[in-house]
């Protein structure tokens, strides 16, 4: 069968229908359009060529009512978000799934129908593309309840007035046409825009997107169909392609997934996506955590299945770890993500052969060697992949021994391979967020833009006109967890004279001395005084000492 042609209203209508609908068979990967820089943009281009006639690639589709699982589109789109697969009961109904063309579909279908990022996708209905930039398309968006100018158009209401109602059409013309009576060039351009957004998106006698429909007695056929179509152009990654091989015989393990990352995000505030569990169990299967469909076997198939079975409890323990012994509430605080795996590895292996061993509730005298890994391995960089490999076979091999986390072992290598081992006053401050966050575990970081809010105790704006105070002061010793309003209420006073106005405040900053201290008198003592402090800390609550700085 060659492509044949479809509108878009027949598209939008055609996804997730009860009837002959088009749904996203459980091998397809995940949304990732929304995800990626200048989305909107991407979107609007993708709109505009569709208003302009041009091609915007194929889409391929299975027909089919066979029993074999599948999912629906999203509606509303937000990063992170997946559908779950439809009720095993669905599973026989006729539909057709969608090989190839999920990206574009899925974001027709959220735009037109629904929201993208919680915004609203409008059209200026007096666009001059004469008098536009190159990449300008009449189409933004704005955030949902905001109201556009009255000469706008959601596309959200255009792409649900039905197809036969021209009257909708004339209405909000001589609408226009009134309010712009006296610009006859403005309704020009309504009427031309107007025409133009209801021929390609309310009319159905434009066939803008082709789609082909496959033939294929099963689903093996069809995903090898789905194979082939993504070896050429924007192919699946090494990941998508092993969990396109692991759905194909477990169709709910990519879901499985999915549901251990929500569950860490909505216990802890930590995200661990579905691509970094599949790493981790890679890892513990593969020994790697690079991940490799090339290697990837038919009888490793059974071994990640069995796998992901048995690491939800000791995954949730770690990050509740990370939550109740620093108050990490966010996956910006931890620098170097790939450092942590060896410590989830030998949490996992010690469940293996002690089911009753946790890190939970336990003193930081128990834990020392774990949380020190944990400081050096951020702060020092032990983030490459042979270094992270190297690192959880020694704590797979202590786990099943039953002996302590092997931090000796690890820091052997980590120098073997030419990173520093030891930490010292300098190399603590590479990482001043997450060094902070480690002194002060007590405290939550609060976020704006995703960007943990820190205060300095003596304000960088008091030396508005002197850059050494500044460069003095914008330093670790000098950081307070606590929200940047604070920083800018006091940022012309001293921070004593801030304290003695209100003492209620004191309790919210740590290492500070009683305020009759000289070492107030300047930012550089107090920031010698609270540096002693902060480094007798680490070696009260983690052991850490400092090495000389040769």
């Amino acid at each position: 069968m060659s492509y044949q042609g479809i509108s878009i209203r027949e598209v939008l209508d055609k996804i997730n229908a009860n009837t002959n609908g088009w749904y996203l068979p459980e091998v397809q990967r995940q949304y990732v359009w929304g995800n990626r820089n200048n989305s909107e943009d991407y979107v609007c281009l993708l709109l505009d060529s569709l208003l302009q006639g041009y091609p915007i690639g194929g889409i391929v589709v299975w027909e089919n009512n066979q029993k074999i699982p599948f999912r629906p589109f999203l509606t509303d789109y937000t990063p992170n978000k997946f559908n779950n697969l439809v009720d095993d009961g669905r599973w026989s109904e006729n539909k057709s799934l969608v090989y190839d063309g999920q990206q574009r579909l899925q974001t027709l279908y959220s735009v037109l129908r629904h929201t993208f990022n919680g915004r609203v996708l409008h059209y200026d209905l007096s666009f001059d593309s004469k008098e536009a930039d190159a990449d300008d398309t009449g189409f933004f968006f704005l955030k949902k309840g905001e109201e556009s100018d009255v000469h706008c158009i959601k596309m959200t209401e255009l792409c649900s007035i039905p197809i036969d109602d021209e009257s909708s059409k004339k209405k909000l013309e001589s609408k226009l046409n009134e309010l712009y009576k006296d610009d006859i060039d403005k309704q020009i351009s309504i009427k031309y825009n107007l025409n133009k957004l209801w021929n390609a998106f309310v009319k159905t006698d434009q066939n803008p997107i082709a789609f082909f429909s496959v033939s294929a007695d099963n689903a093996d056929i069809a995903n090898e169909v789905f194979r082939r179509l993504n070896i050429g152009g924007v192919s699946l990654t090494s990941s998508e392609l092993v969990l396109g091989k692991i759905k194909a015989k477990y169709y709910d393990f990519e879901q499985e997934l999915w549901n251990i990352s929500d569950e860490i995000k909505n216990t802890t505030g930590i995200r661990f996506s579905s691509e970094q569990l599949l790493q981790l169990i890679y890892l513990l299967v593969k020994n790697t955590i690079r991940v490799d469909d090339r290697y990837f076997l038919d009888k490793d198939i059974e071994l990640f299945n069995n796998k992901l079975k048995t690491i939800r409890e000791p995954v949730l323990e770690f990050f509740k770890y990370l939550r109740n012994s620093f108050n990490i509430n966010h996956s910006s605080i931890i620098p170097r993500w790939w450092a942590i795996l060896p410590m989830i590895v030998y949490l996992i292996k010690f469940k293996e052969v002690n089911s009753k061993y946790t890190w939970l509730n336990k003193d930081a005298k128990y834990m020392q060697y774990i949380n020190q890994y944990f400081l050096h391995s951020q702060i020092l960089d032990w983030n490459t992949q042979t270094m992270v490999n190297k690192f959880a076979e020694l704590a797979i091999k202590a786990a099943e021994s039953k002996e302590d986390f092997p931090l000796k072992e690890i820091k052997g290598f980590a120098v073997q391979k030419n990173r520093v081992g030891e930490l010292n006053e300098d190399n603590f401050t590479w990482k001043p967020l997450f060094a902070l966050k480690m002194l002060q575990p007590q405290r939550t970081f609060n976020f704006s833009d995703n960007k943990p809010q820190i205060d300095h105790i003596f304000p960088l704006k008091r030396g508005k006109a002197d850059e050494l105070y500044q460069n003095e002061v914008d330093v670790l010793w000098n950081f307070q967890i606590l929200t940047a309003e604070l920083n800018n209420y006091k940022r012309d006073k001293s921070p004593k004279e801030f304290l003695l106005e209100h003492p209620d405040m004191i309790g919210s900053f740590d290492f500070i001395p009683t305020l009759e201290n000289e070492a107030w008198d300047t930012h550089t003592s107090f920031i010698e005084y609270r540096k002693e402090k902060m480094i007798k800390f680490l070696n009260t609550q983690y052991s850490v000492t400092f090495s000389k700085i040769e």
